[in-house]
């Protein structure tokens, strides 16, 4: 008995697009504070102890990592690649730095970057649009 092949088809996603609003939040702290709207971020640390026994414990030294980003869609919350936002690395912290002086930095970088787009890619992961990109589809 012949079988018939199973023909898969690709369902390719619509292109989504998040404007950035400049609200930045921190997680453990500021997640109540400001009602939600797409296009905001919240930062979490890349930090086991700040997750877990240290949990939202900003203000003492000791520990290293860095901030990830999350943004918000208007249902939930997705990764942000971090290309383009940090070029020196301004969101690393040592052990001998508070990670809230970190965050305060990457607040205002973001902050700066309202109205900028960003673009969902593969595994629901957004990453920032070129400005040349958004300059021309504009046009």
């Amino acid at each position: 008995m012949k079988r018939n092949k199973i023909r898969y088809k690709v369902n390719i996603k619509e292109e989504k697009i998040i404007v950035l609003t400049g609200n930045v939040q921190l997680m453990y702290r500021d997640e109540e504070a400001k009602p939600l709207e797409p296009g905001n971020l919240q930062l979490f640390p890349e930090n086991e102890a700040l997750h877990t026994t240290r949990q939202g414990d900003y203000d003492i030294t000791g520990f290293s990592g860095y901030f990830k980003i999350d943004v918000w869609d208007g249902r939930d919350w997705f990764p942000v690649i971090l290309t383009g936002f940090f070029p020196h690395k301004e969101n690393h912290f040592s052990k001998t730095e508070c990670p809230i002086d970190t965050f305060a930095v990457c607040e205002e970088l973001l902050q700066a970057m309202a109205g900028r787009k960003l673009r969902r890619t593969y595994r629901e992961h957004y990453e920032l649009k070129e400005e040349e990109e958004a300059v021309a589809e504009e046009k």
